[in-house]
């Protein structure tokens, strides 16, 4: 007898028939057995536009994004109605200005695509369309990168070139040829914390460019990050000056943006890739 009392099938039974007792009165209640009513507000009241407008979390592009494609978003996007086809922005449509450098140097791009992919709502102290229903977000980042390039242009390849020893000499030891953060410094994994990895969107599309040009020219302290305002590097001819340590924040975003198009950039980079392929 008792083991069939304890058997799993009669726990369970026993414990179905407590939860519908225990159940009943709430129930009943909510059927209309009692007086009160359960009132149930306008579903508009109930529904969160947070919710449903979607995550404010960047969705981060597969490829360097493109200052050129960017330029042609810019222009079907009809952009230069209210900021010029300059940047310069046309009187009472716009008091930013893209072609500002001192402005420009403060933005991160991280914030640039929230702002252009979830506007500004009338009544804000900014207002600004919402185009994440019209452009993907690699077009965003593109038209990012080319509101960016609209103060600063990109490095052209005779510049990167130009720049690749004096980071080859400088840098590379650290943060790798590629600027990976994979330097032969690391090899032995002696150096902690990491060096910094320029292809990390997250991380390098959460800093401005001002932010950019303190770490390399005051360094980082408790970080290994050495400063560079007033070194020289003789055998490359290079004075880091202001002007260019800031050339240098250049060269370290070309790491993740890119001067050509997308379909340039693919291209370059299975060629690079079949490249390294022979030499292994």
């Amino acid at each position: 007898m008792i083991s069939r009392l304890t058997s799993p099938q009669a726990v369970k039974r026993a414990l179905t028939l407590v939860l519908s007792l225990s159940l009943f009165p709430v129930v009943s209640a909510l059927s209309g057995c009692s007086d009160s009513q359960v009132n149930v507000k306008a579903d508009s009241a109930l529904v969160s536009t947070k919710a449903t407008e979607g995550s404010h979390e960047p969705i981060w592009p597969n490829d360097d994004p493109s200052i050129p494609d960017g330029k042609g978003i810019y222009e079907k996007q009809n952009c230069a109605s209210c900021h010029g086809a300059d940047g310069k922005p046309l009187e009472g449509k716009s008091k930013i200005d893209f072609s500002d450098k001192a402005w420009a140097r403060k933005q991160k791009p991280v914030e640039q695509y929230d702002f252009i992919t979830f506007g500004k709502k009338a009544g804000e102290a900014v207002e600004h369309p919402v185009v994440r229903d019209k452009l993907r977000p690699s077009e965003i980042w593109n038209l990012v990168f080319y509101v960016r390039s609209l103060s600063t242009p990109p490095l052209t390849d005779a510049e990167i070139a130009e720049l690749d020893p004096v980071f080859g000499a400088n840098c590379a030891v650290c943060h790798g040829k590629k600027g990976y953060g994979n330097g032969p410094l690391m090899k032995a994994n002696t150096l902690q914390p990491l060096p910094a990895n320029f292809q990390s969107f997250p991380r390098f599309y959460d800093r401005d460019d001002e932010t950019l040009w303190d770490h390399i020219a005051n360094g980082i302290k408790w970080e290994g990050m050495p400063n560079f305002l007033g070194k020289e590097d003789r055998r490359n001819k290079a004075k880091f000056d202001e002007p260019y340590i800031w050339r240098m924040v250049g060269y370290i975003r070309h790491f993740h943006e890119s001067n050509k198009t997308e379909i340039a950039t693919r291209e370059a980079a299975k060629k690079e890739a079949a490249e390294e392929a022979k030499s292994h």
